[in-house]
Order: C-alpha cells, then sequence, then structure tokens
C-alpha cells in the first residue's frame, strides 16, 4: 500500500470501479470507500484505492435542525385549509 490509486471525492462515500492491472486483465470489481473506510483493496487484482475527501469538512446532517424542532418546522410548511 505504498502508492495507492488515489480518488478525490466530495460526497462521504466513493465507488471505484477496477479493471485490473494491466487494464482491463479481469471484470469489473466494484469497491466502496468511505469517510471512515477511505482504503480499499481489489481481491481479484491486489490493487489498492484511497479516497481522498475534498468535500466540506462539516457534515450536510450538522446543521443543526434535528430534534424536538422537527416537528414543529414541518407544521410550519403544512398548507392550511381555505
Amino acid at each position: 500500500m505504498k502508492e495507492p490509486i488515489v480518488v478525490r471525492s466530495f460526497g462521504d462515500e466513493q465507488y471505484v470501479g477496477c479493471t485490473g492491472c494491466p487494464a482491463d486483465s479481469h471484470v469489473v470489481n466494484w469497491l466502496t470507500m468511505s469517510r471512515d473506510r477511505p482504503i480499499e483493496r481489489c481481491p481479484e487484482c491486489g490493487s489498492v484505492y484511497k479516497m481522498d475527501y475534498v468535500g466540506p469538512q462539516e457534515s450536510h446532517d450538522a446543521h443543526g435542525h434535528h430534534g424536538a424542532d422537527v416537528g414543529r418546522m414541518f407544521l410550519s410548511y403544512t398548507i392550511s385549509p381555505l
């Protein structure tokens, strides 16, 4: 794993299709990398891929709208009868 193939990702997960080394030496193996597990190895050829997260540092879920206020926020967007 000295020189993994670096794949940049703006999202929390990234899918990589490995076709082998040399190219097209095996069928496509789909690998899933994530911020929690950024390195994956192809089980067929041993190629190593590393996800380089380049998105925002704060998760899209960390915007403070979860919890008890969710119901009140939902009700403020409902349409009242005429």
